[in-house]
């Protein structure tokens, strides 16, 4: 579970003693950027992105302040990324960082490997958008890093899929940002299932589907994760599996389209559920169907996740769920058992084997598969007229 309420951050702003007349934005730019409401920064971006659970209320800005160091000798010091947030942390000794969710440690020119380290951001002039500074100070609040199931690397020591799921910020900076000419890039939102495992999503607007294993099915609208003010369900839950809904606009302006995503969690990370993952499209549009086919459901039961329409107007999606229980099979000597998929084909079960019949096949029937089966596979010749239709049951 994650943190609520003000995660307010201490913000130093420091320069080198060979530099010192370099301050690239006054001290209010960085409260703008940051720490206050209304302005379109941070603040406000974790607002929107946690659904209200925490914000940046109470940030300090602290600066500039000159360091009594050339900045090639403090960068020679200070090789790792912690190492640099320390010597901040050193410059403002007087502040007590205990009383802060974090720090923000802001230097005048490029002091390279900007990140996060233990509870603190390494930000310079050239990584101080809302889009970086919103991944990094996600991992301070507890947030990992986001995937999608390709095999693709971003960099070198990345692992496959890691900073693909372009709809999270948790996968910055490849991602679906916007850029805004005073705090550059902005957005995308955090998926559902990041809010669920923070604690973030309220879940009385969250659909849950049945548990029992008794087949069922279901209608419902989810509503954009970009508009959390109006009423309804803003995502769904079944099983291990997060539905929701994204329009492209506010902090998801840069998305290509409005989409459904699924997700799921291999804690602690989210991992985006693709539509097409040979092009890697990873949003689902009306008409597409997640889950196994008609078929498999009617053998081995399963669960179907359709998406039947969207109205940008209303905000929403309409979502049906079909879910089908694998009725327990027990076939004894003779006994055949089978079914109709909607497709045309069909199934038989014949001595505990399955044995699938082609979707309206012109030559074969299902009493044909069955002999041909016990003739060429068990080589019982006339004992198919024996075992007879009185066992078949057609669905």
């Amino acid at each position: 579970m994650g943190p609520t309420g003000s995660q307010k951050f201490a913000v130093f702003l420091c320069k080198f003693s060979d530099n010192s007349n370099v301050e690239p934005f006054t001290p209010d730019f960085y409260r703008q950027l940051i720490a206050e409401r209304g302005t379109g920064g941070l603040n406000d971006y974790w607002i929107a992105a946690s659904q209200s659970a925490i914000n940046l209320d109470g940030s300090d800005i602290f600066g500039w302040r000159t360091i009594q160091q050339k900045q090639a000798d403090f960068l020679a010091a200070r090789p790792g990324r912690w190492d640099k947030i320390l010597g901040a942390m050193a410059a403002f000794s007087e502040v007590d960082t205990s009383k802060y969710a974090g720090v923000i440690a802001m230097y005048n020119t490029d002091v390279g490997d900007g990140g996060n380290a233990n509870n603190g951001v390494l930000a310079s002039p050239t990584g101080m958008s809302v889009t970086f500074l919103g991944h990094e100070t996600g991992h301070v609040v507890g947030l990992e890093h986001s995937f999608d199931q390709s095999t693709r690397k971003d960099v070198t020591w990345s692992a496959p899929g890691e900073y693909y799921d372009m709809y999270d910020i948790m996968s910055a900076m490849n991602i679906y940002s916007t850029y805004d000419s005073r705090f550059q890039q902005k957005g995308p939102l955090l998926c559902a299932a990041n809010l669920d495992r923070m604690g973030w999503l309220d879940s009385s607007r969250v659909w849950s589907g049945q548990s029992a294993n008794s087949s069922w099915s279901d209608v419902f609208d989810l509503v954009s994760m970009s508009h959390p003010e109006i009423p309804g369900f803003l995502a769904a839950r079944i099983g291990g599996l997060y539905i929701e809904f994204r329009t492209q606009e506010l902090w998801d302006t840069a998305i290509p389209r409005a989409g459904v995503l699924l997700h799921v969690v291999s804690d602690p990370n989210a991992i985006i559920i693709a539509s097409d993952l040979t092009n890697y499209v990873d949003d689902w549009q009306p008409g597409q169907v997640y889950g196994p086919p008609d078929l498999s459901m009617a053998i081995n039961g399963g669960t179907q996740v359709r998406i039947l329409s969207f109205d940008l107007n209303a905000k929403n999606a309409r979502i049906s769920v079909r879910f089908a229980a694998r009725r327990p099979i027990v076939v004894g000597p003779g006994q055949v058992l089978g079914g109709v998929g909607s497709d045309g084909g069909g199934w038989l079960i014949l001595n505990g084997r399955i044995i699938p019949i082609p979707p309206r096949s012109p030559v074969m029937s299902l009493a044909e598969a069955m002999a041909n089966y016990v003739n060429a596979e068990l080589n019982l010749g006339g004992l198919a007229a024996g075992l007879g239709l009185g066992g078949f049951s057609g669905r």
